[in-house]
């Protein structure tokens, strides 16, 4: 499941990135840019970092998103590694979403952490706000009218039946026109699903039984989203070392 978990959460960054940033309240953006592809470490991919552009601001954005199943005592640890990163490579602070997608017992993410030189005499840290899914009424979502946060619902808070709330989440996304992204929504919203209510299945609701890796719709979703990220990464690396690049190309 975590596989799936992180398969799921990338694509919904990569492609409903605007949907996130309304569910941690940012408003007033004008276009968002996903940057996540890009590697700022050897071995290190950030989860999601996005560029927003204001109508009032000359220069865009960063906002950094970690997206965390559980709240485990590792989270703030990696968004404080990852902000760090963030920083080396822009020279900005970002914005950060912390977002954990169901509870785990007594575990928290505090949205801080800090580190101490042996001596004590030095110090770097930082602060964030947490989202916890559950404390986000599933009401809120299904009324916005944005079916980008659909695939959300089943780990918001809800006193429906499960096959209820599932099936108010297919009415919405069923609205999509598009079939790979509808099909996607559906794929990504059934694995979701399964983390919420572990031991239950809802193939009946979502057209038959799909998984995040067996899912030809899923996959050949997420291959048009790697594709795109691959070409947007050599046209800048090929910008980068010869210029301005022709439109057909």
């Amino acid at each position: 499941m975590r596989q799936d978990k992180d398969r799921s959460s990338k694509w919904l960054i990569a492609q409903a990135a605007g949907s996130i940033l309304k569910l941690a309240g940012f408003s007033g953006f004008t276009s968002w840019k996903h940057l996540s592809s890009e590697v700022v470490a050897p071995r290190r991919l950030l989860d999601g970092l996005i560029e927003l552009r204001y109508p009032d601001r000359p220069e865009p954005a960063l906002v950094l998103i970690e997206i965390e199943s559980y709240p485990d005592a590792d989270v703030d640890r990696q968004v404080f590694d990852d902000l760090a990163l963030v920083w080396l490579e822009h020279r900005r602070v970002p914005d950060v979403v912390s977002l954990i997608l169901k509870p785990k017992g007594h575990l928290q993410a505090n949205g801080t952490a800090e580190q101490v030189s042996p001596t004590g005499s030095t110090r770097i840290g930082g602060s964030w706000p947490v989202i916890q899914l559950w404390d986000i009424p599933a009401e809120q979502l299904l009324d916005d009218g944005d079916v980008g946060l659909i695939p959300w619902v089943p780990l918001t808070r809800s006193d429906a039946p499960p096959d209820q709330l599932l099936g108010r989440c297919v009415e919405r996304i069923n609205t999509v026109t598009d079939d790979a992204r509808r099909g996607a929504l559906l794929a990504v919203t059934e694995i979701f699903a399964g983390l919420a209510f572990p031991g239950r299945r809802f193939a009946n609701l979502f057209g038959g039984p799909t998984t995040m890796i067996e899912s030809p719709v899923l996959d050949e979703a997420f291959a048009l989203v790697e594709a795109r990220s691959t070409r947007s990464n050599i046209a800048e690396i090929l910008d980068s070392r010869f210029g301005n690049i022709p439109p057909e190309l």
